[in-house]
């Protein structure tokens, strides 16, 4: 069990914790290589809005929002607030790190920082602390979190995840200026009472990570995509499934979101970003188009948390396709968690994560158009007419991953 830390930082505002006493939300490190195999899924399908754009358009792009990251510290049994980074390096690395908040058990705004580490090869390496309020810090301003030898920092213009633990060390900085691209996802795509902010999309990264079995820190670089979860009311009650996408290749970023509770809501939402084009922002909407398909593997229909293996969508100007591939990763978020607190949060929920590679496909049409005329001397063509309609279409294909959270609520009391 790694000894508590005081705050370390300038930014830190709260007294430190006080080591002298045992605190029940300390958690040990674990190592917990997943099953893994070949089976995992997305499912996008949802009802109609009355405001929705006409059938299978984007929205129309609105100007960038200058979001605020810090932390709301909410109050109510039910209320917790997240921060999930996932981090792909050029070494070949990957990170998924969450910053969680939660007034779940005895007191409010208790915290917890659980991260994987993976190499190809190797089984994910997790890394854990937790603390009770009065033992972790946050500034003033509410951008710095010390949770023992977890560290996030959100000041602008540059974003910093800290770890430094006796057993690893993970230092990254990732580019956080106002004008980045981020958004704050619709309400008309959330449920009541949930809020999301996408605070970083495959923002430039650079910096060290030293695992165990590594000899000396290695430099790397990469790409942090981030986003910010807060609800006053337990995510199970709103949601039983919840899948990102996260994708970046040639210039080429997307983030894609979508949330189910099989009993009234199913929504989507996807933002993508290239070097060549604007950005386009959609909250999609064909329910009648959109096909989920089962993976091609037994496994995957015998486990307590199956998914499908594809998804197409198509309607109007927009199509894609999405398709997941290998399982990297599969957890229990509760594992970490000490007692009582795991008993208080099990209660309503018995969680899942999945994380697994993606191929994504997006194809956005503007609407048919008068073909321009010839120039002198010219005479029109099939394959003219065909030329202008390929340039006026936007393709996205980019390789990336997909993390599946199942809340899978309970109905024990």
């Amino acid at each position: 069990m790694i000894a508590i830390a005081s705050a370390t930082s300038s930014h830190a505002g709260a007294p430190g914790p006080d080591s002298s006493e045992p605190d029940p939300y300390d958690v040990p490190d674990q190592q917990d290589p997943p099953e893994l195999d070949n089976a995992t899924a997305i499912s996008w399908d949802f009802p109609p809005r009355a405001d929705a754009s006409p059938k299978g358009q984007a929205d129309p792009v609105k100007p960038a929002i200058v979001l605020d990251p810090s932390a709301r510290l909410l109050k109510g049994s039910d209320a917790s607030e997240s921060w999930n980074l996932y981090v792909e390096l050029e070494s070949g690395h990957r990170i998924t790190q969450q910053f969680l908040l939660s007034n779940s058990g005895p007191g409010d705004h208790n915290a917890v920082a659980l991260g994987y580490l993976v190499e190809e090869g190797r089984a994910p390496y997790r890394y854990v602390n937790g603390r009770r309020r009065a033992r972790w810090t946050l500034s003033k301003d509410r951008l710095f979190f010390d949770i023992a030898a977890s560290h996030l920092d959100l000041h602008r213009p540059t974003g910093e995840l800290r770890i430094t633990k006796d057993d690893i060390e993970i230092r990254l900085f990732f580019d956080f200026a106002e004008s980045d691209l981020a958004r704050r996802v619709p309400s008309e795509v959330l449920p009541k009472n949930y809020q999301v902010e996408v605070l970083a999309i495959a923002a430039a990264t650079s910096g060290t990570i030293h695992a165990p079995w590594m000899k000396r820190p290695l430099e790397t670089r990469g790409r942090t995509w981030l986003v910010h979860t807060w609800t006053s009311r337990s995510e199970a009650e709103l949601l039983d499934r919840r899948i990102e996408f996260y994708g970046h290749q040639n210039g080429t970023s997307f983030y894609g979101i979508h949330l189910r509770n099989e009993k009234s809501f199913r929504r989507a939402w996807l933002l993508s970003d290239s070097n060549a084009s604007k950005v386009v922002e959609s909250s999609i909407n064909v329910p009648e188009d959109w096909l989920e398909t089962s993976a091609a593997n037994d496994h995957a229909e015998t486990r307590s948390y199956p998914v499908p293996g594809q998804f197409t969508f198509s309607g109007g100007s927009l199509a894609g396709q999405i398709t997941l591939g290998h399982e990297w990763l599969r957890f229990d978020p509760l594992a970490v968690l000490p007692q009582p607190f795991r008993w208080f949060v099990r209660r309503k929920t018995k969680p899942e994560q999945v994380w697994a590679d993606a191929r994504i496909g997006v194809r956005l049409s503007p609407a048919l158009e008068t073909p321009s005329l010839p120039n002198a001397g010219e005479t029109e063509s099939d394959s003219n007419s065909k030329r202008e309609t390929e340039d006026k279409t936007a393709e996205r294909s980019v390789t990336g991953v997909a993390t599946i959270t199942f809340f899978n609520p309970s109905e024990r009391r």
